[in-house]
């Protein structure tokens, strides 16, 4: 069960200056937050600008930046240039970003990330540090589940596999998009594309689909070319692992979508139809 995102290294392309990038990323987090993406998947395609290829990593970093709990963020990611407008970035507010900050808000079964302090101690995000006698990552997030709360807090530390709720999302750089394609083959993979068949009139078939497979990964094109564009050389093994080519914004008012307008569309078609099926249950289930 799961819903997979692959976006192109191309999608800061449109944006000229590191403040326009960060505002993207932050849109393009919201919409995977929104409609519960489990895994971002940046894939490679060879078309980015030779003056642009920092802005590769940059994606990553700030998606990775914004999926992680506001208190535990000075400490996860040290101050650098690449984050100079990280105050413009929305907060998620997923379940694994928690608001309750005092030890008596805490109950057994919660589930917290933390980060290592010192030998012993870890941070989870409320008044006080708790005690932690087994070493964990003093760089790096590490899940926890509170397993008691009195006469002292005690942790143990999880899986976010384990997580009965929508937990945000994992961020990965990878080589090959038609390879993924190929390793998932159990997956019902969906690409969005203008020049595809309306989602109205698949949706059926990819509800039954999904009903068999219970995941989904959706595969978006960048700012100024398609999917088919970006990966022109291995359109005919592309198409060989493609479940569903779907334009889910028919008759378009505008010349060019956005890709956070493209993933706030489809992604809510893809919602509606077979959310229940392939998400872990979010607020106000």
């Amino acid at each position: 069960m799961g819903l997979q995102v692959a976006i192109p290294d191309t999608s800061l392309v449109d944006c000229s200056d590191l403040r326009q990038k960060t505002v993207k990323v932050g849109s393009l987090a919201r919409a995977m937050a929104v409609f519960r993406v489990d895994s971002v998947m940046v894939y490679q395609t060879g078309q980015v600008p030779a003056s642009q290829k920092k802005d590769v990593g940059l994606l990553v970093r700030l998606l990775e930046y914004m999926d992680t709990p506001q208190y535990l963020r000075k400490k996860v990611f040290p101050i650098s240039p690449s984050l100079k407008y990280a105050g413009l970035l929305p907060p998620l507010r997923t379940p694994s970003h928690p608001l309750i900050t005092t030890p008596e808000g805490l109950t057994e079964g919660m589930h917290r990330w933390g980060i290592q302090v010192r030998n012993g101690k870890v941070d989870i995000g409320i008044e006080q540090l708790i005690d932690h006698p087994e070493s964990v990552s003093e760089r790096e997030s590490t899940l926890f589940r509170i397993t008691n709360t009195k006469p002292k807090i005690r942790l143990e530390v999880a899986s976010r596999d384990e997580v009965e709720e929508y937990w945000g999302y994992r961020v990965a750089r990878i080589d090959s998009l038609v390879e993924k394609l190929r390793e998932v083959s159990e997956t019902t993979r969906v690409v969005f594309s203008r020049n595809a068949p309306s989602y109205a009139s698949l949706e059926d078939e990819i509800m039954s689909t999904v009903g068999n497979t219970k995941s989904v990964l959706a595969v978006f094109g960048g700012p100024k070319r398609g999917v088919s564009e970006l990966l022109s050389e291995e359109n005919n093994e592309l198409k060989k692992h493609v479940d569903f080519w779907v334009n889910t914004i028919p008759d378009q008012g505008t010349e060019t979508v956005r890709l956070e307008e493209a993933l706030f569309a489809s992604l809510g078609l893809l919602n509606k139809s077979v959310g229940h099926i392939i998400a872990r249950p979010g607020f106000h289930n």
